[in-house]
Formats: C-alpha cells, sequence, structure tokens
C-alpha cells in the first residue's frame, strides 16, 4: 500500500510542476492525466491545468466543469476555466461573452458567481457591462456586479461614453455601497476632466 500511495504522491507533485512550467508540451500528459483511474491523480491535473499560465485549456477545464461527476473537480475547473478567461487570446468580445454565460451557468453557488463576476470585470466591451449589469438587481450579487460595471465603464467610456454614462449614474441612484458610489461617481469625473481638455 505504501509505495502506491508514494508513487501517487510524486505523480501529483509532477503534475503540479507541470502546470507550473506552463509548456504546451506538457499538456498532453496532464489531460491523460484526467483520465487516469485515481481521483488524487485526476484532481493534480486539474489543479495544474487550472494554474496554467496561458488560455490554452480553457475547452479542457469547460468540459471538465460541464461533465464531470466530482463536485470538487467541478468547482476546480470552473475557477480554472475563469480565470483562463481573463488571459488575453485574441478572442472576439461575443465569445468572451458566451463564455462568461457558461461560467455563470455552470456556477453552482453565489460564492462562485462573485467569481465569475470578477472575472468578468476585465472584459471591456460594452456587451460585457451590459452582462454585469444584468446582475445588480440580485442582492446577493449587486456589490461584485455594481464594482465590475464600474470596472469596465472605466474601460470603455471612450469608445461608449453615453452607455457608460448612464450605467454610473444608475448605480450611483441605485447603490447601497457607498464606497461603489464614490467609484461610479470617479469615472464620471475622470472622464468629464478627459473631456474638457
Amino acid at each position: 500500500m505504501l509505495p502506491s500511495v508514494k508513487e501517487t504522491a510524486a505523480r501529483c507533485s509532477l503534475l503540479n510542476v507541470l502546470g507550473r512550467i506552463g509548456d504546451n508540451t506538457a499538456l498532453p500528459v496532464l489531460t491523460a492525466a484526467l483520465k487516469d483511474e485515481n481521483v488524487d491523480i485526476q484532481t493534480a491535473a486539474i489543479r495544474a491545468l487550472a494554474d496554467w499560465p496561458t488560455p490554452e485549456p480553457v475547452a479542457e477545464l469547460l468540459k471538465i466543469a460541464e461533465n464531470s461527476t466530482n463536485k470538487v473537480h467541478r468547482i476546480l475547473a470552473l475557477r480554472g476555466f475563469v480565470r483562463l478567461l481573463a488571459f488575453a487570446s485574441g478572442r472576439p468580445a461575443a465569445e468572451a461573452i458566451e463564455m462568461y454565460k457558461k461560467a455563470m451557468s455552470l456556477a453552482p453557488d453565489t460564492g462562485e458567481k462573485k467569481r465569475v463576476l470578477s472575472g468578468l470585470a476585465n472584459t471591456k466591451s460594452l456587451a460585457a457591462m451590459q452582462m454585469a449589469a444584468g446582475y445588480l438587481n440580485d442582492e446577493t450579487l449587486s456589490v461584485e456586479a455594481g464594482a465590475a460595471v464600474v470596472n469596465i465603464a472605466g474601460g470603455i467610456y471612450t469608445d461608449y461614453p453615453e452607455q457608460a454614462k448612464n450605467m454610473m449614474n444608475q448605480i450611483i441612484k441605485t447603490t447601497k455601497s457607498d464606497s461603489l458610489r464614490q467609484q461610479a461617481q470617479g469615472v464620471i469625473n475622470n472622464f468629464e476632466q478627459n473631456e474638457e481638455k
């Protein structure tokens, strides 16, 4: 029994190192480990893919998040999927939004939904702002949704000044968070100053 435990621990450790190195030649080794009958090895492979430094494993992680029968594996894969979505990949904005919507539909609880909104906040597009705004009326997600909207608005204001300003005004009027209200006002102030120059 002991030698096999050692062997499993050593293999898990190796998979961990492969994930940190992030060399694409290691991806086939990690995807093969996902099919291993040992759950610890599967978990180590998912963790390595979730920590990958580039967006390549996104599709593999999505498959696990959608199809795994292991709840821990689904959550680890979902977190990795959301984390990797934030990396610049040349992916069109519409495709990125679809992927965030998929992540939101897979999120099993409020904590994971907040994590998805936090990732979405880094997507600078009108569609991302509109998606985040769709959660402003959800009491459990309104603060994270508002923070995402403010962050996105700051990044798209020059391309969509009217939509961004309207959204900031909506947050100022409706949020219960003083700090969010101040941030939204700050975005408006910044752009009004830039317009005067």
